[in-house]
């Protein structure tokens, strides 16, 4: 019976190991920009500021941005988009050309990220972006949906805001020439475009935890195999009796 209970309590610290190791890490970031920049709901300052995932979801992440000072806390939604060119290095993407004579950030390349994750700008700054890109701009219409259209958008409510994309297109008017105008379609997941998976824990996560879990299944296994070998002693100084009788 002691024998099984330690095999037992061995498996599943095993187990834990595994599934500590095989957990997703979070993703997280700490980057400082030279020039005003606009997210969505809000414009960052020259400064420095933390941009890390909150939550992922089946066809959007919900990301969250801190300013270092305490006066910027930014929460939207993004989607990964597998499309956009990965940058030699982690950090923001940007839109190529200024909306309205403002810098618009496109998304985010994660550390270990398979793609990045473009960001969801509510819909006025949509149409800005898309009127001076040549591409479709991820947009919300929380006003539409009856939601309230600030900062203070629940989690719960941008899982079930409409993804939009928008994009600039010439339409054609009575007469020959054709006035430029925004046209939406519904956003549908691609196929191919998978969330982010993180294959290695950011460089501000600590190893100590899986040391001492390691440690710790070590010691367990050296009880084990000490017992093992005991009882297979005094096995064999009860076969020996057995053969002298």
């Amino acid at each position: 019976m002691r024998l099984k209970s330690l095999m037992l309590c061995a498996s599943l610290c095993s187990f834990s190991a595994v599934l500590w190791a095989a957990g997703p890490a979070t993703s997280t970031a700490d980057f400082t920009i030279s020039n005003p920049s606009h997210i969505p709901g809000a414009t960052l300052e020259p400064g420095s500021y933390t941009i890390h995932i909150v939550n992922r979801l089946s066809d959007r992440v919900i990301l969250k941005v801190d300013s270092v000072k305490g006066d910027v806390h930014s929460t939207f939604l993004g989607i990964p988009n597998s499309e956009i060119q990965k940058p030699a290095a982690i950090g923001p993407v940007k839109w190529a050309n200024p909306a309205d004579g403002s810098l618009y950030l496109k998304g985010w390349y994660f550390a270990g990220s398979s793609s990045v994750v473009e960001f969801v700008y509510p819909k006025a700054e949509a149409v800005a972006i898309a009127t001076s890109n040549p591409a479709k701009v991820p947009a919300v219409d929380p006003a539409s949906e009856g939601k309230v259209t600030d900062n203070t958008l629940s989690q719960d409510d941008m899982q079930l805001l409409t993804l939009w994309l928008l994009s600039l297109e010439q339409v054609s008017g009575t007469g020959d020439a054709a006035k430029p105008g925004i046209k939406a379609e519904r956003y549908t997941q691609v196929a191919s475009v998978q969330k982010p998976v993180i294959k290695a824990l950011p460089h501000t996560a600590s190893p100590v935890p899986l040391v001492w879990l390691l440690s710790f299944c070590s010691l367990i296994a050296a009880a084990l195999l000490r017992l093992i070998a005991s009882q297979s002693r005094v096995f064999g100084l009860n076969q020996k009796l057995l053969l002298r009788k």
